[in-house]
């Protein structure tokens, strides 16, 4: 299997050369050459491989279309209804479809083309953000179509990101792996910062309407990319006797069951997802509007300020601390993470406020980072899409229970007590994880 490191037909080159000239420019710098152990480039070795950067530049553009988006609902159903539990509900239903297709994603992810899959999914998550845009641009949306193109949405977006997570593997060799998932997880919380922050100035200038087409738009980023890249081409592997889909994502999960450093990723992503990651959902209108008063560009700044927080802490994770054993990184994440939650919900003023949100930001990038190179080495290649779609699972199963919640304690106890009383909840399931050894299967490849 290709690795990442050819070069497609001198014809291709030149074409993505007009598309991608900063990604060439790096090899044409002597980017390749210069790469030495230690420092920045023992940070960055998975930017060695070509393939890896077209994909890494491609993603940043339509993750940070993506973050757009999803900042830009809460605050549409927010300013239809007035109401956190109606944007708690839409959160419900905006994530709940991930977790169904993301399992039927991880099972396809082994079975077919990647690079195939890929296409089908950016292209018909580009249909439903242009189906926003024309739902709030025509002045007609309501809480109902937006929940309802969100939850079609989701369903695209389920079956993507087992695949995606599964195609980043094939354009690096494993000694660069870790590297690579860190990177991925980098590129995606710069989007993080830059989607909202983007997207609220838009809605500021223009409509919030033009979020959704922007979104839409950026999906050809990785469509444009793909032809390009030079992995991915073979055909799947045969199986003599391939089981039905059914009984392929049991075995799935009979695996995930049967790796302890897995089933912990597992376990630890439902606490995360159900209890912290849900703040993220009420930072645009429950706090940012209605707490602290603030226009659509302090929102976005707001809103923006974790992913700010991911780029503060990815340096550290490339080279301080990425010899650290990842069940402890998980841990200290985890805590960082129920503290900036607690800091964000008792904040008297908004700049307290963002550097809870830049803290929880940043632990969330450790937290990615951990879970994922631990789920990304501890799985064979022909169970690395399951796994991922088991852990997708766990995630996008709790964190639309945990939105939903929140936002019928939002109503019934106030915004700030439930982030304190969600925060507060996920130091002691640390704590308690911590003590049972659970995670310490994490640290073992």
């Amino acid at each position: 299997m290709g690795r990442g490191v050819d070069r497609v037909p001198g014809a291709d080159c030149a074409v993505a050369r007009r598309f991608w000239p900063a990604v060439w420019d790096l090899e044409a710098d002597g980017y390749g050459a210069s790469m030495s152990e230690g420092g920045f480039a023992a940070a960055t070795v998975a930017f060695r491989h070509r393939d890896f950067r077209i994909f890494w530049f491609a993603a940043l553009v339509s993750n940070t279309g993506s973050w757009m988006q999803n900042a830009a609902i809460p605050f549409v159903i927010f300013r239809l209804t007035g109401s956190n539990a109606d944007v708690g509900a839409t959160g419900f239903w905006q994530y709940a479809p991930v977790m169904v297709m993301g399992i039927v994603g991880g099972s396809l992810a082994d079975r077919f083309h990647r690079r195939t899959l890929l296409i089908v999914t950016q292209v018909t998550q580009a249909i439903f953000a242009v189906a926003l845009y024309i739902e709030v641009a025509s002045g007609t949306a309501t809480v109902t179509h937006i929940t309802v193109l969100a939850f079609c949405s989701g369903l695209a977006g389920g079956l993507n990101i087992p695949v995606w997570q599964s195609f980043v593997s094939q354009l690096v060799p494993r000694e660069a792996l870790s590297n690579a998932v860190i990177l991925n997880s980098t590129q995606f919380n710069a989007a993080r910062a830059l989607g909202p922050l983007i997207g609220f100035t838009l809605a500021t200038i223009w409509d919030p309407a033009i979020v959704f087409l922007v979104n839409a738009v950026s999906f050809a980023s990785v469509l444009l990319a793909l032809p390009f890249i030079s992995v991915g081409r073979e055909r799947p592997a045969r199986l003599a006797n391939r089981p039905s889909a059914l009984a392929d994502l049991a075995d799935g999960a009979r695996y995930v069951w049967r790796s302890p450093g897995i089933r912990a990723c597992c376990l630890a992503i439902l606490a995360i997802a159900g209890l912290g990651s849900p703040l993220f959902s009420f930072l645009p209108a429950g706090f940012g509007q209605e707490i602290f008063g603030l226009g659509k560009v302090g929102i976005g700044v707001l809103a923006g300020a974790g992913g700010i927080g991911a780029l503060i802490a990815a340096p550290l994770l490339l080279t301080r601390f990425a010899t650290v054993a990842r069940s402890k990184l998980l841990v200290g994440a985890m805590l960082i993470y129920g503290s900036a939650t607690i800091v964000v919900g008792v904040a008297p003023a908004v700049g307290v406020a963002v550097i809870g949100v830049v803290a929880f930001g940043g632990s969330y990038l450790a937290i990615a980072s951990a879970i994922n190179t631990t789920i990304q080495m501890s799985s064979r290649e022909n169970m690395r899409g399951k796994s991922i779609a088991i852990y997708i699972a766990c995630l996008t199963g709790a964190l639309p229970i945990g939105s939903f919640v929140w936002g019928r304690a939002a109503e019934a106890f106030g915004l700030r007590w439930t982030a304190v009383g969600a925060g507060v909840a996920l130091i002691v399931v640390t704590a308690a994880l911590r003590a049972s050894g659970r995670l310490d299967a994490m640290s073992a490849d």
